[in-house]
Protein backbone atom coordinates (compact mmCIF):
# COMPACT_ATOMS: atom_id res chain seq x y z
CA UNK A 1 0.00 0.00 0.00
CA UNK A 2 1.12 3.48 -0.95
CA UNK A 3 1.69 6.09 1.84
CA UNK A 4 0.87 8.79 -0.41
CA UNK A 5 -1.32 9.64 -3.76
CA UNK A 6 1.86 8.81 -6.23
CA UNK A 7 0.45 7.38 -9.46
CA UNK A 8 1.25 4.78 -11.05
CA UNK A 9 1.05 4.88 -14.89
CA UNK A 10 1.31 2.08 -17.02
CA UNK A 11 0.70 1.45 -20.14
CA UNK A 12 -2.85 0.14 -21.33
CA UNK A 13 -6.52 1.53 -21.27
CA UNK A 14 -5.85 5.07 -23.00
CA UNK A 15 -9.49 5.05 -23.81
CA UNK A 16 -12.31 2.31 -23.67
CA UNK A 17 -15.77 3.59 -25.07
CA UNK A 18 -17.11 6.02 -28.38
CA UNK A 19 -16.68 9.83 -27.42
CA UNK A 20 -20.37 9.39 -29.28
CA UNK A 21 -21.80 8.39 -26.61
CA UNK A 22 -22.06 12.09 -25.08
CA UNK A 23 -24.61 12.78 -27.63
CA UNK A 24 -27.03 10.51 -25.75
CA UNK A 25 -27.15 13.22 -22.81
CA UNK A 26 -25.64 16.73 -24.34
CA UNK A 27 -28.65 16.55 -26.88
CA UNK A 28 -31.16 15.86 -24.35
CA UNK A 29 -29.30 18.88 -22.37
CA UNK A 30 -29.17 21.83 -25.02
CA UNK A 31 -32.51 22.45 -26.39
CA UNK A 32 -32.52 23.32 -29.80
CA UNK A 33 -29.26 22.02 -30.79
CA UNK A 34 -28.66 19.54 -33.58
CA UNK A 35 -25.74 17.03 -33.52
CA UNK A 36 -24.49 15.79 -36.63
CA UNK A 37 -21.92 13.42 -36.41
CA UNK A 38 -19.68 12.49 -39.94
CA UNK A 39 -18.95 9.25 -39.68
CA UNK A 40 -19.20 5.58 -41.02
CA UNK A 41 -21.95 2.70 -40.97
CA UNK A 42 -20.54 1.58 -37.18
CA UNK A 43 -21.12 5.13 -36.28
CA UNK A 44 -24.92 4.98 -36.96
CA UNK A 45 -25.12 1.23 -36.09
CA UNK A 46 -23.64 2.99 -32.74
CA UNK A 47 -26.21 5.36 -32.16
CA UNK A 48 -29.06 3.49 -33.37
CA UNK A 49 -28.79 0.54 -30.76
CA UNK A 50 -27.10 2.78 -27.90
CA UNK A 51 -29.63 5.55 -28.00
CA UNK A 52 -32.34 3.48 -28.95
CA UNK A 53 -33.40 5.54 -31.49
CA UNK A 54 -37.24 4.50 -33.55
CA UNK A 55 -37.32 5.77 -36.88
CA UNK A 56 -40.50 7.67 -36.29
CA UNK A 57 -38.78 9.79 -33.87
CA UNK A 58 -37.05 12.28 -35.63
CA UNK A 59 -34.49 12.65 -32.83
CA UNK A 60 -32.25 15.82 -32.82
CA UNK A 61 -29.10 13.76 -33.92
CA UNK A 62 -28.16 11.78 -37.16
CA UNK A 63 -25.33 10.72 -38.68
CA UNK A 64 -24.19 11.58 -42.45
CA UNK A 65 -22.03 8.38 -43.63
CA UNK A 66 -19.37 8.76 -45.61
CA UNK A 67 -18.42 6.04 -48.30
CA UNK A 68 -15.33 4.69 -49.65
CA UNK A 69 -15.91 6.88 -52.54
CA UNK A 70 -16.02 10.13 -50.43
CA UNK A 71 -12.53 9.88 -49.58
CA UNK A 72 -10.91 10.60 -53.09
CA UNK A 73 -13.69 13.76 -53.12
CA UNK A 74 -11.68 17.21 -52.36
CA UNK A 75 -14.63 18.28 -49.94
CA UNK A 76 -17.66 16.62 -48.16
CA UNK A 77 -21.42 18.50 -49.49
CA UNK A 78 -23.45 18.92 -46.46
CA UNK A 79 -25.35 21.50 -47.28
CA UNK A 80 -28.47 20.04 -48.47
CA UNK A 81 -28.09 17.84 -45.27
CA UNK A 82 -28.08 20.82 -43.37
CA UNK A 83 -31.21 22.47 -45.48
CA UNK A 84 -33.12 19.20 -44.47
CA UNK A 85 -31.86 19.74 -40.47
CA UNK A 86 -33.23 23.31 -40.43
CA UNK A 87 -36.59 22.39 -41.83
CA UNK A 88 -36.99 19.54 -39.76
CA UNK A 89 -35.74 20.96 -36.91
CA UNK A 90 -35.27 24.73 -36.64
CA UNK A 91 -32.40 24.19 -34.78
CA UNK A 92 -30.14 27.41 -32.92
CA UNK A 93 -26.98 25.13 -33.39
CA UNK A 94 -25.67 22.28 -34.87
CA UNK A 95 -22.51 20.20 -33.47
CA UNK A 96 -20.79 18.94 -36.23
CA UNK A 97 -19.31 15.51 -34.47
CA UNK A 98 -16.12 13.72 -35.25
CA UNK A 99 -15.89 10.04 -35.07
CA UNK A 100 -12.39 9.21 -35.52
CA UNK A 101 -9.36 11.93 -35.94
CA UNK A 102 -9.39 13.88 -39.03
CA UNK A 103 -6.41 11.87 -40.33
CA UNK A 104 -8.34 9.03 -40.23
CA UNK A 105 -11.42 9.95 -41.74
CA UNK A 106 -9.04 12.97 -44.42
CA UNK A 107 -11.50 15.58 -43.83
CA UNK A 108 -10.68 18.99 -42.29
CA UNK A 109 -13.64 19.14 -40.15
CA UNK A 110 -12.87 22.78 -38.66
CA UNK A 111 -12.83 24.53 -41.96
CA UNK A 112 -15.97 22.67 -43.07
CA UNK A 113 -17.52 23.56 -39.96
CA UNK A 114 -16.77 27.26 -40.50
CA UNK A 115 -17.84 26.91 -43.92
CA UNK A 116 -21.29 25.59 -43.19
CA UNK A 117 -21.45 28.32 -40.45
CA UNK A 118 -23.77 31.40 -41.02
CA UNK A 119 -24.73 34.18 -38.39
CA UNK A 120 -27.72 32.73 -38.03
CA UNK A 121 -26.95 29.14 -37.15
CA UNK A 122 -23.71 28.71 -35.84
CA UNK A 123 -21.80 24.92 -36.89
CA UNK A 124 -19.54 24.26 -34.22
CA UNK A 125 -16.87 21.46 -34.98
CA UNK A 126 -16.65 19.23 -31.45
CA UNK A 127 -14.21 16.70 -31.42
CA UNK A 128 -15.50 13.37 -30.60
CA UNK A 129 -13.20 10.75 -31.63
CA UNK A 130 -12.89 7.34 -29.43
CA UNK A 131 -8.70 7.15 -30.78
CA UNK A 132 -8.27 10.63 -28.60
CA UNK A 133 -10.32 10.75 -25.68
CA UNK A 134 -12.39 9.07 -23.09
CA UNK A 135 -15.58 8.92 -24.18
CA UNK A 136 -17.25 11.75 -21.40
CA UNK A 137 -14.49 14.26 -22.57
CA UNK A 138 -16.89 14.67 -25.91
CA UNK A 139 -18.63 16.93 -23.46
CA UNK A 140 -15.46 18.97 -22.84
CA UNK A 141 -15.22 19.43 -26.66
CA UNK A 142 -18.93 20.97 -26.82
CA UNK A 143 -18.53 22.87 -23.90
CA UNK A 144 -15.06 24.65 -25.64
CA UNK A 145 -17.12 25.22 -28.50
CA UNK A 146 -19.86 27.09 -26.93
CA UNK A 147 -17.11 29.37 -24.96
CA UNK A 148 -17.12 31.65 -27.10
CA UNK A 149 -20.95 32.30 -27.34
CA UNK A 150 -20.33 33.32 -23.52
CA UNK A 151 -20.51 37.27 -23.51
CA UNK A 152 -17.56 38.58 -21.48
CA UNK A 153 -18.44 39.24 -17.63
CA UNK A 154 -17.20 42.64 -16.31
CA UNK A 155 -14.42 41.96 -14.16
CA UNK A 156 -16.61 43.49 -10.96
CA UNK A 157 -19.16 40.79 -11.71
CA UNK A 158 -18.28 38.11 -9.22
CA UNK A 159 -20.37 35.33 -9.98
CA UNK A 160 -20.34 31.24 -9.79
CA UNK A 161 -20.96 29.51 -13.00
CA UNK A 162 -21.29 25.85 -13.05
CA UNK A 163 -19.24 23.72 -15.19
CA UNK A 164 -21.38 20.36 -16.68
CA UNK A 165 -23.82 19.09 -18.06
CA UNK A 166 -26.91 18.16 -15.33
CA UNK A 167 -30.32 17.68 -15.67
CA UNK A 168 -32.83 20.36 -14.79
CA UNK A 169 -33.55 19.08 -11.37
CA UNK A 170 -30.27 19.15 -9.96
CA UNK A 171 -29.33 22.41 -11.76
CA UNK A 172 -32.70 23.57 -10.06
CA UNK A 173 -31.11 22.30 -6.88
CA UNK A 174 -27.27 23.83 -6.70
CA UNK A 175 -29.52 27.24 -7.58
CA UNK A 176 -31.19 27.06 -4.34
CA UNK A 177 -28.38 25.80 -2.49
CA UNK A 178 -26.34 28.54 -3.77
CA UNK A 179 -29.05 31.26 -3.06
CA UNK A 180 -29.80 29.96 0.78
CA UNK A 181 -25.66 30.26 1.25
CA UNK A 182 -25.76 33.96 -0.42
CA UNK A 183 -23.20 32.84 -3.54
CA UNK A 184 -24.80 34.67 -6.69
CA UNK A 185 -24.77 32.36 -9.90
CA UNK A 186 -24.36 33.60 -13.25
CA UNK A 187 -25.38 30.25 -15.20
CA UNK A 188 -24.37 27.19 -16.09
CA UNK A 189 -22.27 26.23 -19.17
CA UNK A 190 -24.07 24.17 -20.91
CA UNK A 191 -27.65 26.17 -19.78
CA UNK A 192 -30.82 24.50 -21.94
CA UNK A 193 -30.56 27.34 -24.84
CA UNK A 194 -27.40 28.92 -26.63
CA UNK A 195 -28.85 32.49 -26.10
CA UNK A 196 -29.01 31.68 -22.14
CA UNK A 197 -25.27 31.01 -21.85
CA UNK A 198 -23.74 33.04 -18.91
CA UNK A 199 -21.35 35.71 -19.08
CA UNK A 200 -17.42 34.38 -17.72
CA UNK A 201 -14.93 37.20 -17.16
CA UNK A 202 -12.43 37.96 -14.77
CA UNK A 203 -14.45 38.12 -11.63
CA UNK A 204 -16.15 35.09 -12.55
CA UNK A 205 -15.89 31.95 -10.01
CA UNK A 206 -16.16 28.36 -12.37
CA UNK A 207 -17.24 25.33 -10.29
CA UNK A 208 -16.56 22.24 -11.94
CA UNK A 209 -19.55 19.91 -11.04
CA UNK A 210 -17.62 17.31 -13.98
CA UNK A 211 -14.78 15.61 -13.43
CA UNK A 212 -13.97 15.08 -16.65
CA UNK A 213 -13.87 18.76 -18.31
CA UNK A 214 -10.24 19.88 -17.58
CA UNK A 215 -9.38 20.87 -20.45
CA UNK A 216 -12.46 23.76 -20.78
CA UNK A 217 -12.19 24.50 -17.20
CA UNK A 218 -8.31 25.59 -18.19
CA UNK A 219 -9.22 27.09 -21.27
CA UNK A 220 -11.76 29.52 -19.60
CA UNK A 221 -8.82 30.40 -16.82
CA UNK A 222 -6.81 30.94 -19.80
CA UNK A 223 -8.75 33.37 -21.98
CA UNK A 224 -11.18 34.74 -19.84
CA UNK A 225 -9.14 34.91 -16.57
CA UNK A 226 -11.76 33.27 -14.14
CA UNK A 227 -10.82 31.48 -11.47
CA UNK A 228 -11.43 27.44 -11.40
CA UNK A 229 -12.55 26.37 -7.93
CA UNK A 230 -10.45 23.82 -6.51
CA UNK A 231 -12.63 21.57 -4.48
CA UNK A 232 -13.86 18.08 -4.30
CA UNK A 233 -16.65 17.15 -7.34
CA UNK A 234 -19.84 17.33 -5.13
CA UNK A 235 -20.85 13.46 -5.49
CA UNK A 236 -21.52 12.02 -1.68
CA UNK A 237 -22.27 14.19 1.62
CA UNK A 238 -18.43 14.73 1.83
CA UNK A 239 -17.79 15.79 -1.54
CA UNK A 240 -21.20 18.15 -1.77
CA UNK A 241 -20.30 19.19 2.25
CA UNK A 242 -16.95 20.26 0.53
CA UNK A 243 -17.91 21.67 -2.51
CA UNK A 244 -19.81 24.22 -1.08
CA UNK A 245 -17.90 24.90 1.53
CA UNK A 246 -15.08 25.95 -0.43
CA UNK A 247 -17.08 27.80 -3.22
CA UNK A 248 -18.40 29.94 0.21
CA UNK A 249 -14.87 30.43 0.95
CA UNK A 250 -14.24 32.28 -2.28
CA UNK A 251 -16.82 34.40 -2.02
CA UNK A 252 -15.96 35.92 1.53
CA UNK A 253 -18.20 33.29 3.61
CA UNK A 254 -16.90 30.74 6.00
CA UNK A 255 -19.75 28.49 6.61
CA UNK A 256 -20.10 24.77 8.31
CA UNK A 257 -21.95 22.16 6.86
CA UNK A 258 -21.12 19.09 8.85
CA UNK A 259 -24.29 18.85 10.45
CA UNK A 260 -25.79 18.93 6.67
CA UNK A 261 -23.07 16.22 5.93
CA UNK A 262 -24.01 14.11 8.71
CA UNK A 263 -27.51 14.17 7.62
CA UNK A 264 -26.66 13.42 4.62
CA UNK A 265 -24.71 10.24 5.92
CA UNK A 266 -27.82 9.22 8.11
CA UNK A 267 -30.18 9.30 5.00
CA UNK A 268 -27.62 6.74 3.49
CA UNK A 269 -26.80 4.29 6.59
CA UNK A 270 -28.37 1.59 5.54
CA UNK A 271 -25.52 1.21 2.31
CA UNK A 272 -22.84 2.07 3.90
CA UNK A 273 -23.21 -0.70 6.57
CA UNK A 274 -23.64 -2.55 3.07
CA UNK A 275 -20.37 -1.56 1.76
CA UNK A 276 -18.42 -1.31 4.75
CA UNK A 277 -15.27 -3.43 4.60
CA UNK A 278 -16.03 -4.67 1.25
CA UNK A 279 -13.23 -4.82 -1.02
CA UNK A 280 -13.68 -2.71 -4.48
CA UNK A 281 -11.67 -2.30 -7.48
CA UNK A 282 -12.25 0.47 -10.13
CA UNK A 283 -10.80 0.01 -13.24
CA UNK A 284 -10.42 2.68 -16.13
CA UNK A 285 -13.24 4.18 -18.34
CA UNK A 286 -15.75 7.09 -17.45
CA UNK A 287 -12.73 9.77 -15.57
CA UNK A 288 -15.16 9.74 -12.47
CA UNK A 289 -13.22 6.92 -11.17
CA UNK A 290 -11.56 9.33 -8.79
CA UNK A 291 -14.40 11.01 -6.90
CA UNK A 292 -16.39 7.78 -6.51
CA UNK A 293 -12.77 5.85 -4.78
CA UNK A 294 -13.07 8.72 -2.34
CA UNK A 295 -17.15 8.53 -1.55
CA UNK A 296 -16.62 4.59 -0.96
CA UNK A 297 -13.31 5.26 1.18
CA UNK A 298 -15.11 7.39 3.09
CA UNK A 299 -18.33 5.06 3.37
CA UNK A 300 -16.08 2.60 4.71
CA UNK A 301 -15.33 0.45 1.66
CA UNK A 302 -11.83 -0.81 1.22
CA UNK A 303 -10.68 0.53 -2.42
CA UNK A 304 -7.97 -2.31 -3.68
CA UNK A 305 -7.37 -0.17 -6.67
CA UNK A 306 -8.78 3.03 -8.46
CA UNK A 307 -7.91 3.61 -12.25
CA UNK A 308 -8.29 6.26 -14.49
CA UNK A 309 -8.25 6.86 -18.31
CA UNK A 310 -6.35 10.50 -17.60
CA UNK A 311 -5.64 12.17 -14.23
CA UNK A 312 -4.97 15.74 -14.12
CA UNK A 313 -2.92 16.50 -11.22
CA UNK A 314 -3.96 20.15 -10.54
CA UNK A 315 -7.43 19.80 -11.62
CA UNK A 316 -8.02 16.51 -9.58
CA UNK A 317 -5.52 17.84 -6.67
CA UNK A 318 -8.51 17.62 -3.88
CA UNK A 319 -9.80 14.13 -4.83
CA UNK A 320 -6.05 12.85 -5.22
CA UNK A 321 -5.18 13.99 -1.43
CA UNK A 322 -8.45 12.61 0.15
CA UNK A 323 -6.93 9.07 -1.66
CA UNK A 324 -3.67 8.94 0.46
CA UNK A 325 -2.71 5.08 0.71
CA UNK A 326 -4.67 4.22 -1.98
CA UNK A 327 -3.37 2.20 -5.27
CA UNK A 328 -3.82 4.83 -7.98
CA UNK A 329 -2.94 3.95 -11.36
CA UNK A 330 -3.44 6.20 -14.98
CA UNK A 331 -3.80 4.09 -17.97
CA UNK A 332 -3.83 1.02 -16.70
CA UNK A 333 -2.74 -2.18 -18.29
CA UNK A 334 -6.35 -4.14 -18.23
CA UNK A 335 -4.46 -8.04 -18.27
CA UNK A 336 -2.43 -7.22 -14.73
CA UNK A 337 -5.53 -6.22 -13.21
CA UNK A 338 -7.73 -9.11 -13.93
CA UNK A 339 -4.38 -11.12 -12.69
CA UNK A 340 -4.62 -9.30 -9.35
CA UNK A 341 -8.58 -9.74 -9.22
CA UNK A 342 -8.19 -13.64 -9.29
CA UNK A 343 -5.11 -13.34 -6.73
CA UNK A 344 -7.40 -11.70 -4.19
CA UNK A 345 -11.37 -11.36 -5.20
CA UNK A 346 -12.98 -8.33 -4.86
CA UNK A 347 -16.54 -7.94 -3.88
CA UNK A 348 -17.28 -5.83 -6.30
CA UNK A 349 -16.14 -4.36 -9.57
CA UNK A 350 -17.00 -0.64 -11.18
CA UNK A 351 -15.88 -1.23 -14.87
CA UNK A 352 -16.65 -0.51 -18.58
CA UNK A 353 -19.41 -2.23 -20.51
CA UNK A 354 -16.66 -3.70 -22.85
CA UNK A 355 -15.35 -5.50 -19.45
CA UNK A 356 -17.97 -6.39 -17.60
CA UNK A 357 -19.28 -9.30 -19.19
CA UNK A 358 -16.07 -11.47 -18.70
CA UNK A 359 -15.11 -10.06 -15.58
CA UNK A 360 -19.18 -11.83 -14.80
CA UNK A 361 -17.73 -14.46 -16.72
CA UNK A 362 -15.01 -15.07 -13.85
CA UNK A 363 -17.51 -15.13 -10.97
CA UNK A 364 -16.94 -11.53 -10.26
CA UNK A 365 -19.70 -9.07 -9.18
CA UNK A 366 -19.58 -5.84 -11.14
CA UNK A 367 -21.19 -2.33 -11.93
CA UNK A 368 -21.25 -0.78 -15.09
CA UNK A 369 -19.37 2.85 -14.36
CA UNK A 370 -21.14 4.46 -17.62
CA UNK A 371 -24.29 4.42 -15.23
CA UNK A 372 -22.46 6.85 -13.01
CA UNK A 373 -22.17 9.16 -15.89
CA UNK A 374 -25.88 8.97 -17.15
CA UNK A 375 -27.93 9.17 -13.24
CA UNK A 376 -27.86 12.09 -11.58
CA UNK A 377 -26.01 12.07 -8.55
CA UNK A 378 -25.23 15.24 -8.05
CA UNK A 379 -25.22 17.45 -4.70
CA UNK A 380 -27.21 16.65 -1.60
CA UNK A 381 -30.27 15.36 -3.95
CA UNK A 382 -27.76 12.79 -5.63
CA UNK A 383 -26.68 10.78 -2.67
CA UNK A 384 -28.96 8.36 -2.06
CA UNK A 385 -28.99 7.76 -6.17
CA UNK A 386 -25.19 7.38 -5.81
CA UNK A 387 -25.57 4.87 -2.69
CA UNK A 388 -28.05 2.97 -4.45
CA UNK A 389 -26.01 2.18 -7.86
CA UNK A 390 -23.22 0.85 -5.43
CA UNK A 391 -24.77 -1.77 -3.40
CA UNK A 392 -27.59 -2.37 -5.86
CA UNK A 393 -25.24 -5.22 -7.37
CA UNK A 394 -24.38 -7.01 -4.05
CA UNK A 395 -27.99 -6.68 -3.13
CA UNK A 396 -28.98 -8.40 -6.39
CA UNK A 397 -25.95 -11.00 -5.89
CA UNK A 398 -26.96 -11.54 -2.38
CA UNK A 399 -30.80 -13.17 -3.95
CA UNK A 400 -29.21 -15.37 -6.51
CA UNK A 401 -27.95 -18.92 -6.37
CA UNK A 402 -24.40 -20.09 -6.48
CA UNK A 403 -22.18 -18.91 -9.56
CA UNK A 404 -21.82 -21.98 -11.79
CA UNK A 405 -18.80 -21.43 -14.23
CA UNK A 406 -19.77 -24.17 -16.24
CA UNK A 407 -22.98 -22.54 -17.87
CA UNK A 408 -20.79 -19.82 -19.56
CA UNK A 409 -18.79 -20.11 -22.79
CA UNK A 410 -15.27 -18.78 -22.96
CA UNK A 411 -15.93 -16.23 -20.17
CA UNK A 412 -18.05 -14.01 -22.33
CA UNK A 413 -21.52 -15.28 -22.21
CA UNK A 414 -24.07 -18.14 -20.99
CA UNK A 415 -24.22 -21.14 -23.38
CA UNK A 416 -27.30 -22.11 -24.30
CA UNK A 417 -26.67 -25.69 -23.52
Amino acid sequence: MQNDHTIIREDNAIHSFCGLASVGWLYQKIRNSFFLILGTHTCAHFLQYALGVMIFAKPRFAVAMLEEADLSKDYVNLKPILEEIKADHHPSVIFLFSSCTPEVMKVDFEQLARSLSTPELPVLFAPASGLEFAFSQSEDSVLQALLPFCPIAEPSDKRVVFLGSVNDAIADDFRREAEALGIPVAGFLPENHLRDLPPIGAGTIVAPLQPYLAKVAMRISRERGAKVLSSLFPFGPDGTRQFWEDLAKEFGMAVNLREREAAAWERIRKHTELLKGRRVFITADSLIELPLARFLKSAGAEIAEVSSVYINKKFHAKELECLRGVRIVEQPNFHRQVSDMQVQPPDLVITSLMTANPLIGKGITVKWSMEFVLMPLHGWSGTVSLAELLTRPLLRKAHLPEFDASVWTMNAMPSSA
